[in-house]
Parts: C-alpha cells; sequence; structure tokens
C-alpha cells in the first residue's frame, strides 16, 4: 500500500512539473479578428513584396496579461480584440500569413524576439515609449486617452478643485503630478485592477477614477454602467501600443509602419467602435486638417472665451469651480482635445446679460444656440452637432388638440427663433415672453399658463428630472427643427471654420452618447456658489466696513450715549411727575366738582321745590328765585366746561351719535337765548335751508353744548342789530353759520381765542371762564368737524361750525321729553328708602319725593341701610355713592347677595362717566348725577313697579298723618278694630231682624273704607247699605255680610304687611 503512495506521488510530482514547463512554453493562437474590413493599400518596393514572398509567415508575440479591448481572452485558444482585429488587417494587406504566440509576459516575449523565435512583438497600452536600446518600435498602433471617472451623483462637483477627495488609479496610471495639477490635495489609492479601482468609486470609497479611456470605457460598459461615467478627457499622458523590431529587421519594421500610416481614421473608428459602446476617441489620432491661416489662429489664440448661461439645462450649466459643464461642456472637451484649445467660461444670468457682455467685444464662443439666418448680421453660427424638434410643452391632462387654440396663454423665450413666426402663425393666442424655456415649463407645470414652446431635448430633461409625470408634449408641425450650434463673431471666420471642421471630426455616435448621458443623470444639483460669490464677498466687504465703521462710531458716542442716557432718565423722571400731577389734577377736579356740585345740586333742588310750590311769592321774591336758580345752573355750567376741558385733553372725552333732527336741536339752542336777546333788544334770526323730513347721525348733546356756546357768546357781546343763524347741508356735511353784529375781533384776538381761559377785548366788560370756544373746538374735532371764525373789528364775527354727517328719510328718531306741567304719581305706594350722609341732601330729596306723593326713609350711612332693608320691605334704594362707614358701591354689593329683585339707584355729584361703569358693576339699576330735577325723578319713578299687595290708599292715609308712618300704623290698627266690632253687630242685628241696625254698621264701615280709600269695600259697603233696610230678605242678607268679611279679611292682611 505505501509503495503504490510513493508511486502516484512521483507521477504527480512529475506531471506537474510537465504542466508547468508547459504553461512557460508559447502557445500558438488562432487568429480571430475582424475579416470585413477591406485591406489597406500598402506601398511596398519590389524587394519588399520578394522579401515577404520568400518569408511566407510572420510571427508575432503576445502576452499575458488580457488587457480588454485589446484582448478579449485567450482561454479558448483563439485571439480576440483589437489587436486581433489590426493584425487580421495587416496580414490581409499584406497577403502575408500572420501567426500569433502567446508568452506568459513581456520579458518572454522579448527574450523570443531576442532569440529569433518570433519577428515582432505587439505590446499592451504602454504610457512611455520603449526605451531598450536592443529593441525599435513602431509608430503606434492604438491610441488611448486619460480619462475622468465619477458616481452619476457626483457629475457636477468640480473637475478642479484644491480641497481634499480621494482618486483612485491602476498600476500608478496617470502619475501624481498629472492628477495634483487638478487635485492639488487629492489621497491616491492605486490598484492592481481596473475593476477594483471603478469598484472603490461606485462604493464611495473614492470619489474619482483616473484611467485610460479605451480601457475605462470597456469596464464601464460591462460592469458600471448605471453608476459611473466619464466626465472629462485629456490630451496627454497618452497609453500607446506598438510593435517591436530588433535593429537588424530594418525591413521589417518599415513595411510594418508603412502599413499602419495607410490605415486612415474610418478604420481606425470601425475597429474601436466594434470593441466599445462610448468613449471612441480613435477620430482623434488624425489631427484636423487646418489651413495655414487657421493654424496660425490657433497659435495666436490659446485660450477662448465662452459666454455660458448655466440655467439652460442640459444643454449649458456651470460646476462649482465655473467650467462648463452639460452638453456643450462635453462637446467643448473633445474640441480641445482635437484643437488644444483651453476654454474660458464666462458667466451670466441672463439673456440681458449675454447681450451686454457681447456688446463687450471680449468673447469668442456663445454657448448653444438655435440657427437663425435672421441673426447672421452679426454673428456667425458653426454647422449643428445636434438637431432637435420643436415641440408645445403642456400639463398631461390637457388634451393635446388644444394646446394652441385661440385664447392660450403660451409661454416662449423672449429672444426664440420662432418667436415672429408663431406669433403670425397663432393669433388669437396671449404670449408670455419669459427669460428661459425653464421658466416657461415652469409656468405650465404650475397652471399659470395654457403650454409653452420649447425644443423636445430640453423639454424631455425638465419634465423627466424636475416635473415627473406632470408635463407632455407635441411636435410643432411644419415648422423646421431646432439646429443647435455655437455662435461667434463674424469677425472671426477662422475660428468658425476651425470648430466646424473639429464638429464635423467627432463622430455623431459619440454626440449621442452624450446626450443620452446628461438626459438620464439623476436630477443635478446645480453649484450655484460662483454665480453668486462675487456679489457675496462685495456685500460681505460692504457688511464688514459697516460693523468696523459702526464699531468705531459706537466708541466715539459711548459718552453721548451716556449723557443721552442720563438726559432720558431725568426726562422719564418728569415725565412720571407730570403724569402724577396731571392724574393728581383729575383727581383734584373731580373731588372738587363733586364738593361743589353737592351743595349746589342741593340749592338748585330747594329753588326748585320753591318754584312749584303751592304758596303764593310776591313778583319780587319769584324774581329772586330765579336769579338765584339761574346763578346755580351758570355755576354748575362753569364746572362742566373745566371737566370738559381736562376730558378733552386727556383723550377720554366719547362721543354717542343718534339720529336727530338738526332742525329742531338748532331751534332748540335758539329759543334757549330768545329772552335774553329780547331783554338787550337784539333780533335773533335763523334761516333753515334743511328738511324737516331728513334725520342726521350726530352727537346732539356736544353739538348742543357748542350751539348753546356760539350762540350765547354771539348774544352775549352783540349791543345792538341782530345775531343770525343759518343751517344748511352740503352733500354729506352739516353747516351752520352764526353771524353776530358785535364789536368783532382783531387777527391778534383771534389767533389767541381759541386757548383755554382766554377772551377777547369785549369779554373783559362780561364775566366768563374764557373756556367756550376752546371747549368748542375741542367738541368739534371730537366728532370729526371744524370751527372757523371770521371776525373784523367793528363789523361782527362770523362763525361756521362744519360736522360730516349721516343722512336718511327712512329712519324716525325719538322724540326728546318736552317740557310739562309737575306730575304727581296718584296713587303710588312705593317705598322708598334714601341713603346719604349730607342732611341737606336727604332733605331735599326726601321732599321732592313727597312732592311726587311717594313717603321715604332716610338713613345716614350704608350700613344702617343695609339694617333698614332688613327689617322692612322696599321698593326703591337711592344711595349716594360717598358715604362714610359703608359706601352705596358696597351698600349695592351686599343688597344684592340676598336681593336680587330691589330697585337701586346711584346718586352722584361725580358727573363722569366712570361713575356710571362702577355703580352698574356693582348691581345697581342705574346712576344718576346730581343735580336731578322732579321731573327727571318723575320720570324715572313711574318706571318702578310697586310691590305691596296694598288695597288703601296709601298716599291719602300719609296726608291725613302728615307723614308720620307710626300715626298711619296706628290708625290702621284702630279701623281693623272698628271694622270687626261694626260686622260683629251687625251680624247680631242681622240674627234679630234689626235691618235698620244692620245698615248703620254697614254705614261705619262704608266710611271707614273711604277714609282709608280701599275702593273695593266701600263699593260692597255702599251697595249693601242702598238696599237696606226694605229691599233686602233674610235670605240675601248673610251672604252679603259674608262678602264684606272677605272684604275685611284681605284690608286685614294688607294692614299686616304695612310697616312704619
Amino acid at each position: 500500500m505505501n509503495n503504490w503512495l510513493i508511486v502516484m506521488f512521483i507521477v504527480l510530482s512529475i506531471g506537474g512539473r510537465a504542466v508547468s514547463a508547459q504553461q512557460k512554453s508559447p502557445v500558438e493562437l488562432e487568429l480571430s479578428g475582424f475579416n470585413y474590413i477591406s485591406p489597406v493599400p500598402v506601398y511596398l518596393s519590389e524587394d519588399d513584396k520578394r522579401w515577404l514572398q520568400q518569408k511566407k509567415k510572420l510571427s508575432v508575440a503576445v502576452y499575458e496579461p488580457v488587457q480588454p479591448p485589446l484582448v478579449l481572452t485567450t482561454l479558448t485558444g483563439r485571439y480576440r480584440g483589437m489587436n486581433a482585429d489590426y493584425l487580421a488587417l495587416i496580414q490581409h494587406s499584406l497577403n502575408t500569413r500572420i501567426s500569433v504566440m502567446a508568452y506568459p509576459d513581456q520579458a518572454d516575449a522579448v527574450e523570443a524576439l531576442k532569440k529569433g523565435e518570433v519577428d515582432m512583438v505587439l505590446t499592451g497600452l504602454e504610457s512611455q515609449s520603449w526605451r531598450e536600446a536592443s529593441v525599435q518600435v513602431s509608430l503606434p498602433l492604438i491610441h488611448s486617452w486619460p480619462n475622468l471617472v465619477t458616481s452619476l451623483g457626483n457629475v457636477m462637483a468640480p473637475l478642479q478643485s484644491a480641497q481634499r477627495t480621494g482618486g483612485a488609479i491602476v498600476n500608478h496610471y496617470p502619475d501624481v503630478d498629472f492628477i495634483r495639477q487638478s487635485f492639488p490635495d487629492a489621497e491616491i489609492d492605486n490598484y492592481g485592477s481596473y475593476q477594483e479601482a471603478l469598484n472603490s468609486v461606485n462604493n464611495g470609497r473614492n470619489a474619482w477614477f483616473f484611467g485610460d479611456s479605451l480601457t475605462t470605457s470597456t469596464w464601464l460598459s460591462q460592469e458600471f454602467s448605471l453608476a459611473l461615467t466619464t466626465v472629462k478627457y485629456w490630451p496627454a499622458p497618452q497609453r500607446k501600443s506598438y510593435f517591436l523590431f530588433l535593429p537588424a529587421q530594418q525591413r521589417l519594421r518599415e513595411i510594418v509602419n508603412n502599413t499602419l500610416s495607410a490605415i486612415d481614421e474610418n478604420i481606425h473608428g470601425q475597429i474601436a467602435q466594434s470593441m466599445i459602446d462610448k468613449g471612441n476617441l480613435s477620430f482623434l489620432i488624425e489631427p484636423l486638417d487646418l489651413t495655414p491661416r487657421e493654424k496660425q489662429w490657433l497659435n495666436n489664440h490659446k485660450t477662448l472665451r465662452v459666454i455660458i448661461n448655466p440655467w439652460f439645462a442640459p444643454y449649458t450649466m456651470v460646476d462649482g469651480s465655473q467650467q462648463t459643464r452639460g452638453i456643450v461642456g462635453d462637446v467643448l472637451n473633445l474640441i480641445g482635445l482635437q484643437t488644444g484649445i483651453q476654454f474660458e467660461t464666462v458667466v451670466v444670468k441672463s439673456n440681458k446679460e449675454m447681450v451686454a457682455e457681447m456688446k463687450k467685444g471680449n468673447w469668442h464662443i456663445v454657448q448653444a444656440a438655435t440657427y437663425d439666418l435672421s441673426r447672421e448680421d452679426y454673428l456667425s453660427f458653426t454647422h449643428p452637432f445636434i438637431t432637435t424638434q420643436f415641440v408645445a410643452v403642456i400639463r398631461k391632462e390637457e388634451s393635446k388638440e388644444h394646446a394652441l387654440r385661440p385664447g392660450n396663454h403660451v409661454a416662449i423665450s423672449a429672444d426664440h427663433t420662432l418667436l415672429a413666426t408663431l406669433k403670425a402663425k397663432y393669433s388669437g393666442i396671449v404670449w408670455e415672453e419669459v427669460e428661459n424655456s425653464s421658466v416657461a415649463l415652469n409656468l405650465v407645470a404650475t397652471g399659470k399658463v395654457d403650454a409653452a414652446i420649447s425644443n423636445q431635448l430640453t423639454a424631455r430633461y425638465l419634465s423627466e428630472h424636475y416635473y415627473p409625470d406632470q408635463l407632455s408634449w407635441i411636435p410643432l408641425t411644419g415648422e423646421e427643427p431646432a439646429a443647435i450650434s455655437f455662435a461667434v463673431p463674424r469677425s472671426e471666420p477662422e475660428l468658425r471654420q476651425i470648430l466646424d471642421k473639429a464638429l464635423d471630426d467627432i463622430p455623431q455616435k459619440e454626440v449621442l452618447q452624450i446626450v443620452s448621458k446628461w438626459i438620464r443623470l439623476p436630477d443635478v444639483k446645480i453649484d450655484t456658489w460662483e454665480l453668486y460669490n462675487r456679489p457675496f464677498y462685495l456685500v460681505a466687504t460692504l457688511a464688514s466696513l459697516l460693523v468696523l465703521s459702526t464699531l468705531l462710531w459706537a466708541v466715539y458716542l459711548v459718552r453721548e450715549v451716556r449723557i443721552r442716557k442720563r438726559s432720558q432718565r431725568l426726562l422719564k423722571e418728569e415725565r412720571n411727575r407730570a403724569l402724577r400731577a396731571n392724574e393728581e389734577k383729575r383727581e383734584f377736579l373731580s373731588h372738587m366738582s363733586h364738593e361743589i356740585r353737592t351743595p349746589v345740586s342741593a340749592i338748585m333742588g330747594f329753588l326748585e321745590l320753591l318754584q312749584f310750590s303751592p304758596a303764593k311769592f310776591s313778583p319780587e321774591d319769584k324774581a329772586s328765585v330765579d336769579q338765584a336758580a339761574q346763578a346755580s345752573r351758570s355755576l354748575l355750567k362753569l364746572i362742566g366746561e373745566i371737566l370738559d376741558l381736562e376730558k378733552i385733553e386727556s383723550g377720554l372725552l366719547e362721543t354717542v351719535p343718534q339720529w336727530k333732527y338738526p332742525e329742531s336741536l338748532i331751534q332748540d339752542n335758539i329759543a334757549l337765548f330768545s329772552a335774553l336777546a329780547a331783554q338787550k333788544g337784539i333780533a335773533l334770526r335763523y334761516d333753515s335751508r334743511l328738511d324737516a323730513r331728513e334725520a342726521m347721525r350726530l352727537d346732539p348733546q356736544l353739538l348742543g353744548q357748542v350751539l348753546t356756546n356760539i350762540i350765547g357768546n354771539a348774544v352775549k357781546f352783540t349791543e345792538h342789530g341782530d345775531v343770525r343763524i343759518s343751517a344748511v347741508k352740503h352733500e354729506q356735511t352739516l353747516v351752520i353759520s352764526v353771524r353776530d353784529s358785535g364789536p368783532g375781533m382783531s387777527e391778534e384776538e383771534q389767533r389767541r381765542l381759541f386757548t383755554a381761559f382766554s377772551q377777547g377785548k369785549a369779554g373783559e366788560h362780561h364775566r366768563g371762564s374764557g373756556l367756550g370756544l376752546a371747549i368748542s373746538r375741542g367738541l368739534m374735532r371730537q366728532m370729526g368737524g371744524t370751527i372757523e371764525l371770521q371776525s373784523e373789528v367793528n363789523r361782527g364775527t362770523i362763525v361756521t361750525l362744519s360736522l360730516p354727517v349721516q343722512t336718511s328719510f327712512d329712519i324716525t328718531p325719538a322724540v326728546a321729553d318736552v317740557d310739562a306741567p309737575l306730575p304727581v304719581l296718584q296713587g303710588t305706594t312705593l317705598r322708598v328708602l334714601i341713603a346719604d350722609d349730607l342732611p341737606f341732601s336727604r332733605l331735599l330729596l326726601k321732599r321732592q319725593l313727597m312732592t311726587l306723593g311717594i313717603m321715604a326713609d332716610e338713613a345716614d350711612n350704608g350700613e344702617m341701610a343695609l339694617h333698614y332693608l332688613q327689617q322692612g320691605n322696599y321698593d326703591l334704594l337711592i344711595t349716594d355713592l360717598n358715604m362714610p362707614v359703608m359706601d352705596g358701591i358696597e351698600l349695592a354689593r351686599q343688597v344684592r347677595k340676598s336681593n336680587t329683585t330691589l330697585v337701586i339707584w346711584g346718586l352722584t355729584a361725580t358727573a363722569q362717566e366712570h361713575e356710571r361703569e362702577r355703580c352698574l358693576s356693582a348691581g345697581m339699576n342705574a346712576c344718576l348725577f346730581k343735580p336731578i330735577t322732579l321731573s327727571q325723578l318723575s320720570h324715572l319713578l313711574s318706571g318702578v313697579s310697586d310691590t305691596h299687595d296694598t288695597i288703601f290708599d296709601l298716599e291719602r292715609l300719609a296726608m291725613l298723618a302728615q307723614g308720620n308712618r307710626a300715626l298711619m300704623l296706628r290708625a290702621l290698627k284702630d279701623a281693623q278694630v272698628e271694622n270687626r266690632c261694626d260686622l260683629t253687630a251687625a251680624y247680631k242685628a242681622s240674627e234679630s231682624g234689626d235691618y235698620r241696625q244692620v245698615k248703620h254698621h254697614i254705614h261705619r264701615i262704608n266710611g271707614t273704607a273711604q277714609l282709608l280709600g280701599v275702593e273695593t269695600l266701600m263699593k260692597a259697603a255702599q251697595s249693601l247699605e242702598d238696599k237696606l233696610p226694605d229691599a233686602m230678605t233674610v235670605t240675601e242678607l248673610p251672604a252679603e255680610l259674608e262678602y264684606i268679611q272677605t272684604l275685611l279679611d284681605e284690608l286685614e292682611r294688607a294692614i299686616e304687611k304695612f310697616t312704619p
């Protein structure tokens, strides 16, 4: 068993060595090249032809590793790829068989050449020429250019950047120095294969890959077509393949060079195209066929300025390094490879800026423009490199047939080549001229227009990337397609010719690949920083200067600020003192007005009682009473004016507009002064042009106050002649004029007349406060009107009031109560309680109520009033607001805790609106301002309900008892006893049949009923009395007596409820 294992080990060892030796030996491969290319004509001398015939076969050495697309694979013994295609072409062109010998590596192949085992060696792509002196090289066979690859999401990253970034290369190509020309701070990873290097970009480890165009294109098509793309090519350093010869093989080297020279650009393109899908740069192998003049122009113009608007995607975009990108950027890259030209991007942000830049003259190329013959007078156009249809873009849900129907709003670029044509063709359309197609399509997507004109390529790009599933388009029939080309100045014909030759030399398939690349890219984030960095830096610089100057200014102003703050602090203190003083003034005025109005109101009230007293006065006494009442009213008027002035100055005066007939309001105010005018012997005339049926919305109280002041002044200062009042409506303005024939005023007097406490010279002869006109002006301003004064010395004065009003004939204003004779509330049984700390105020109010037929009880503070309310049953509480122990406000709150039905009136001499609000918020029913007249009091009392079930006449009883409630109660009790005695006696007399005696007792009950004013009892007793003694039967009398007894029971219940 062991012997067999030893034998097997020896056999396997020998077999392994044989296999190893076999692998190092050359292997002849079957040449499987592209045989459909026609042989190229090669110039050969007769000696060369004989030499090839004698040679019969040329052996070519190739070696590992396999480099697609030069060599695809050798595993099956076949030699395929671009190398094979070229060898097949040489074989056919020289009519000499070529055998391919495969060696493990380059060194073995070169060694075989030196030993004479092969005639020549075909290299892979080399980045530098062969430098070994013992070997010579042919002309380059295959060319490949350095390229830059990145992920689809990184396409718009700057192609030159000083920022740290990662790059991948294979076998140290290209060298680091070349890479750092574009990316100075790049970190380079060197890989052993293209697959590893490209995968590092795909997975995000590196941002860029640097390689050669042929090999890279092969791997991109096979493995990374949906993830990576080429973004740039460089003209150098190229990678090339060669044939290697021994120096002694000069004839063969010349034959091969002649053959390679005979291969033109088209054949190179066919061979490359059969192996790679994109990135076929074989058209660059042969230089452009330029004239000497064109070559000279290129020598003089190494860099061309290209005007680019970056918003014409996908044609033109700009990255962060201000390099042109998009379709135009890739085309310019290829032109640069052909001509060696460098391009400088001039960025503009609008068509207007583009025209302005062109007018400067320092430019060479304008971005992709639609070829238009009408523009050839100042521009020259290159051959078009893209053609695409013009389309009308609409929203997807819209009907395509209605895209360009009359009435539609259609957006189109302001400089569009079809603008004039389409306007003439579709005259019914409203054309909206916009900046570019991007704006036009946005208007369609947002529904602001019905359609937009664009070319199909732009429409497709924008709709797929920015408006997916929103837009569709239809071709414009009858219009030539858009021919996209470059525009150059007409003064540069050589430039146009060079560009034409370069564009014509680019294979159309390569252009289509470029277009397809930009269309299928994901949404491109266009870096706009470079567009706005200059304005940003300018603004930042200005801001910095502003900040610096502000700091310097701030340092300079520190002392001024301190002084200003100190001044502001002092000013604030003064303001606070002024506010406190103003508040103290307001409180003082309020307090003083209350203290003055209270006694004056009492005086006026007592005077009014005297005026309505039934007592007879002599004419002299009556005149004295009237004069005292007038003096009291004047004093109250002065107090009111002072308070009004304070309200106006503090802005607390409020207007209460109402619908009123101005005619009656004016006449009422004129009537107030008719007696005074008659006394002075002056005429008081009124001329009205108002419609008495027309109501106006105004504040009658404020306007009446102004009229009283103006008319009163006119009558007061006029000694002879007349006072004329006129009223008229101009549109929506009520105009009232008061003209007098008084002494008039100078201009100086007029200037100060509307100032508070100021009077004219005429006022020196008449006592007054000097507040009337100042208050009148304030009141007119508060109502939105004006007051104007015209006066001349010795010629009188005209005061004109202008007040804006609303008018209506359909509204009937409430008619104000007119003065009537003193009413007496007949038969009232109201129980009233008066609460006031001032005896004369209580006495006045009690006598006013007695005059109106109402009895009242008194309390000198809120606590006593609350005690009375708890002991008795009252209908009305009239309380002063300011009292010791408990004021009226607190009294109302306490009452409302247990009694919500009692009517409570607050009575105060402080005629301020806030006092009314305090009363109402405390639960009072009303707030009355002193003085209160008998007429006002009677009107208010008429609205108070009697809550007692009193069936007797309390007023009559009060008059009999002279208001003494204890005496009234005693009388009621006596009447109650007497009535019971009489009723008992009547029953006894009825039982005995003594009807005369029954009549006697019923008569006594009737008399008591008449005395107490018990109507029902009085009528029943009178009826029974009339029937006795003859008309009453024995059976009827008991029923009548029972009815009398029922009425007496009701009377007794009413007497029990009565409290003194």
